[in-house]
Formats: structure tokens, sequence, C-alpha cells
């Protein structure tokens, strides 16, 4: 074989895997990010309340918190490659039980977005144990793939639905690109059989994130951004027609848009951020444009729509690739990588959750969507005070 043969091959073997990864991170968003879109039309063909359909964009975030310090053991006992596989294939399952009217609704919302926190969690070790020192590139590749993900299952929600014939069998077709990713994903695990499973975490792992003052501070930061960012994703459609007198269509299309600033983002954000000790200038780039962009749909909803929302989207897209950066930025190596990444997402998830729910509830409540984005705006004050926490240039404990 020749030099100029070898390094073809050489080339796909460094491409490849991060192929693979970012066909799983495309898969990781849409499923559920389809649902907001879609609220009244599944509310009428399943007779569910408002509150009803709060529970239903919730679980996702529940279940990304419960699942998530799961990971790490499953890593442990059947290696890296085959833990995502795993959640792949759940994530797989979960889309074929939503058709089963309103229970597979909930069932199948559990179980795919508990395959969704594995892969969540174990995308950024994969991405260290394959690339090292080059990791972050790959992790903004992957970050920009959920952002697309997400963009496009909000674009794409009410015309799948329309080309289906109804919202429960649109959201069945975003099974499609997650056979795809399986098939991606099985190759790889195949390809990394032989290699060796990462050390179980030390004894107190777990509860030493709540000790470790970085650790906490990536944690809530990682939180609260998440909680912002999906109460916007599930409500803005709702709150646009509702208070900025924008159409359904139109409505969704700005939800889309907005998601899809965090793919440019999430290619820029990590790499540069990395090349610094310190992150607090991108804690600004992420928290401020957010602050503005809900202080403009209180005050003035209809006077310009389009630049709250392209003002969230900055934001938001900035706050998630950041924050899972400062979990590369923070840890010492893969396995701690994913413990950390594994706790942050645990209990970033949880405090996610009360976004959507709350803000649902407080409109169902009130009758309006003001108290809920008042609510959201002291929420990102305090992400803008942790976040610059987190952002010092520091290492967790050997401990967590």
């Amino acid at each position: 074989m020749t030099t100029t043969d070898r390094r073809p091959r050489a080339t796909w073997r460094l491409v490849l895997p991060a192929l693979a990864l970012v066909l799983v991170a495309l898969c990781l968003r849409a499923p559920f990010a389809a649902v907001g879109p879609l609220l009244a039309e599944l509310g009428g063909e399943l007779a569910l309340s408002t509150g009803a359909l709060a529970v239903v964009t919730a679980l996702p975030l529940v279940c990304f918190g419960l699942v998530s310090p799961f990971a790490p053991a499953l890593a442990t006992r059947v290696g890296l490659h085959r833990a995502v596989l795993v959640g792949v294939v759940l994530l797989a399952v979960g889309i074929l039980v939503r058709l089963a009217a309103t229970p597979g609704l909930y069932v199948g919302t559990v179980l795919l977005t508990g395959g969704i926190a594995i892969a969540n969690v174990l995308l950024p070790a994969v991405a260290r144990a394959e690339y090292g020192a080059r990791s972050a590139v790959v992790v903004g590749m992957i970050v920009a793939s959920m952002a697309a993900s997400a963009s496009i299952g909000a674009g794409l929600a009410q015309p799948l639905a329309t080309a289906a014939g109804s919202a429960v069998l649109g959201l069945l077709l975003w099974g499609v690109p997650v056979l795809a990713a399986l098939v991606a994903v099985a190759a790889l695990a195949r390809a990394r059989r032989h290699v060796p499973p990462p050390p179980p975490a030390p004894a107190g792992a777990r509860t030493a994130v709540l000790r470790d003052r970085v650790a906490l501070a990536v944690t809530l930061f990682f939180g609260l951004q998440s909680l912002s960012f999906y109460a916007m994703l599930t409500w803005l459609a709702e709150i646009l027609e509702a208070e900025a007198g924008v159409s359904p269509v139109a409505a969704g299309g700005l939800l889309a848009l907005a998601a899809a600033l965090g793919i440019p983002a999430s290619l820029v954000v990590p790499p540069l951020a990395a090349r610094r000790p310190g992150q607090g200038g991108w804690v600004l780039v992420g928290t401020l444009p957010v602050l503005a962009g809900i202080t403009g749909l209180i005050l003035a909803p209809a006077a310009a729509p389009l630049l709250w929302t392209l003002l969230y989207g900055i934001g938001t897209g900035t706050a998630f690739p950041l924050a899972m950066t400062l979990i590369l930025q923070r840890t010492r190596d893969p396995a701690q990588t994913g413990r950390l990444s594994a706790a942050a997402q645990s209990v970033g998830y949880l405090v996610a959750a009360t976004g959507p729910l709350g803000v649902g509830l407080l409109h169902e409540v009130t009758g309006g969507w003001r108290p809920g984005l008042v609510a959201l705006l002291f929420v990102v004050v305090a992400q803008l005070v942790v976040g610059l926490a987190a952002a010092r240039p520091r290492l967790v404990g050997t401990s967590v």
C-alpha cells in the first residue's frame, strides 16, 4: 500500500467517528421540539387540556434529569460507544410508541427522552475519547447539530403534520433520521468493541458535585440556561400568536429561526471559548440578549416580534454550547467529563423542567403570558450570576 493510499484511509478514520456523533446529535431535539408548535393540534386530537399538554412538554426534561445520572454507570458496564447505541435504540422505540393515542404519547415521550438523555450525557465523553485535545471542535459540531435538530423540528412540525394528516402521525416521521443514526452509531460501536470501558466513578462522586463549587456553578448554569431555552421553545410560538398577532405558520417559522441561530454559534463558541482560561465574556453574550428579548416581549410584543425572537435565539444559541464547553474545560479526563456531564444534565434538566410547566401553568391560572415572562427574567439574571462563577479558570476537584 502506498503512502497516498494510507492518507485517505487515515482521514476517513478521523472523520467517520465525528460523522456518526453528528448524526446522533441531529436526532436529539427534533422529536420533542416538534411538539411545541403542534400543541393545539395534539390537544384537539387527544382531548388534552393546557395543563395536560404542559406536562407533556415538561416530561422530556424530567426524564433527562432522572436518567442522566445512570449514563456513566451504563458506559462503565458496556462501554461508551455501546451505551450511546442503547440510547439511540430507546429513542427509536419511543417514537413508535407515541402512536398509541394518549397513553402512547406519555409513555413514548418517556422512552425517547430517556434515550436522548443517555446520548446527551455521553456524546461529549465519546468526543473527548476519540479526539482528545481537539474535542472542543467536535463538541461544537455536536451542539450545532442539536441546534439544527431543534430548528428543523420546530420549523417542519406543521408541514409534516399537514402532510401526514394528523399531528400524531407527523411526529412519527422523525423516526427516519433516527434509523440513519442507529446504523451509524452501531457501526462505530462495532469498530470500537475492543476499547475498554471507562473506570467506575470514585465513591461519593455523585454527591461530590453539590460540594464542589466549580461543579455546582457549571451545573446551575447548565440548568438555568436550559430552563429559559425550553420554556421559550415550548411556548414562544403561542406567545407570538397571542401577544404579537403572528399567524401560527409565521410563529413556527420565527421559532425555527431562533433555534437555527444556535447552529453557527455552536460552531464558533466552543473552539473560541476553549482558547482562553476564562469565559466570562461569553457568559455575557449568552445572557444579555435573552434579557433584552424577554423584556421586549413583555413591554411591546407586537412592536418587533422578529427582533425579540432574534435576541432570544442569539443568547440561547450561545449559552448551550458554552455550557457544554464549560463541562470540557473544567474537567481533567474523559471519565470526569462524563461524570460532570451527567451531574450537570441530571440536576440541570430537573431545574429546567420547571420552565415549560411553570410558564404553562401561570398562563392557565392568569390567562396571560406576561407573568411567565417576568419569572423568566429573574431566571436569566440568576443564570448570569452563576455563569460568571462557572467561567472562572478553575478545575473541579478530583473527587467529582
